[in-house]
C-alpha cells in the first residue's frame, strides 16, 4: 500500500479524557473519536530500514473525545510539528505500523529529528472511519 506522508503544524491540541487498560488492536467499532500515544522501540526509531514486530514500543495512555470536560485526567495531541498520514478505513496493527515506518523513512530522508512518541487516533469523517498516524518532527537548523 502506498502511503501519501504530509508535514502537518497543528496550531491547537486535541484534547481526550483517558481511559484505563485502553486497547488500540481491540477491532471495536469507534463511533466518536479516540487518540492513542506510543513510544517507539528506541532500537528502531531511527532506523531507515525498522523491524515491524519490533516497531512499537510501549502504549503510554490511551483516550476519548469527551464532549463535555471533564476532570478526569486528560490527555493531550499537543501542538507542534508533524508528520502525518491517513487512511479513510478503520486499519489493523500491522497496517498501522506500516505507515509509521512509512512516515519514519519520509522524515529520515528529509533529515529531520524525529521525535520518540507516536499518536495514532481514529475519527469518522464524512460517516466514515478515518485511521491518522502523527510523528513529532523538529526541522534541521
Amino acid at each position: 500500500m502506498e502511503y501519501a506522508v504530509l508535514k502537518l503544524d497543528l496550531r491547537s491540541p486535541l484534547f481526550y479524557t483517558r481511559e484505563k487498560s485502553p486497547d488500540p488492536f481491540s477491532g471495536r467499532p469507534f463511533t466518536g473519536e479516540s487518540l492513542f500515544c506510543f513510544e517507539v522501540n528506541p532500537d528502531q526509531g531511527s532506523r531507515i530500514d525498522p523491524e515491524g514486530e519490533t516497531y512499537l514500543g510501549d502504549l503510554i495512555c490511551g483516550g476519548s473525545r469527551d464532549p463535555k470536560p471533564s476532570s478526569r485526567p486528560s490527555l493531550e495531541l499537543p501542538t507542534g510539528k508533524y508528520l502525518f498520514c491517513q487512511i479513510r478505513s478503520l486499519l489493523g496493527r500491522e497496517t498501522i505500523i506500516e505507515m509509521a515506518m512509512e512516515i519514519q523513512k519520509e522524515g529520515l530522508w528529509e533529515r529531520l529529528r524525529l521525535g520518540r512518541l507516536l499518536y495514532l487516533r481514529y475519527l469518522f469523517e464524512d460517516l466514515s472511519p478515518v485511521t491518522q498516524v502523527f510523528r513529532p518532527f523538529i526541522e534541521p537548523g
